[in-house]
């Protein structure tokens, strides 16, 4: 009986101990798979962090073909009313010569001046057709930029 109790003391401080220990084992366990947690976390926040920074860049490069396209745009529309001036001076320099026609009557004069007329109604045609063009161009850039902007606010 003794060796009974030997053995059942010994059991039970052999249990005891191995308690002891799995309870001191658990709280730092438990620290390990919070950390292990953490740095998935941190892994996954950095990798979208670059995804961001990457985006951000991209955007900013969007941005400026954006810009480059607006000074584009503007330097057309400064060509075309550049020829929109050289044009209505056409038309005011054509006008005169109709006038020194009809004071002079000279037939050879009015063909000169129909072939002229001709002319500058082709070239006022392009023009037009140009200014439409212009125009849609100016209509389609300016609600790109509004519908960005819009999006911005939401």
């Amino acid at each position: 009986m003794y060796r009974v109790r030997v053995f059942s003391v010994a059991l039970l401080m052999f249990a005891f101990s191995t308690s002891a220990f799995s309870q001191d084992k658990d709280p730092h366990e438990g620290m390990k798979q919070e950390h292990a947690a953490a740095h998935v976390d941190h892994d996954r926040w950095q990798a979208e962090h670059s995804k961001w920074r990457v985006e951000h860049l991209r955007a900013m490069a969007m941005l400026a073909k954006l810009q480059a396209k607006i000074y584009e745009h503007e330097a057309e529309l400064e060509e075309h009313a550049e020829e929109i001036r050289a044009h209505e001076d056409h038309a005011r320099h054509h006008g005169d010569e109709i006038a020194e026609h009809e004071e002079s009557g000279n037939d050879d004069d009015h063909n000169k001046l129909a072939e002229e007329h001709s002319d500058f109604m082709k070239k006022h045609q392009a023009m037009s057709a140009k200014h439409d063009s212009l125009h849609a161009g100016h209509e389609e850039l300016m609600t790109l930029i509004k519908k960005l902007f819009q999006a911005d606010k939401n």
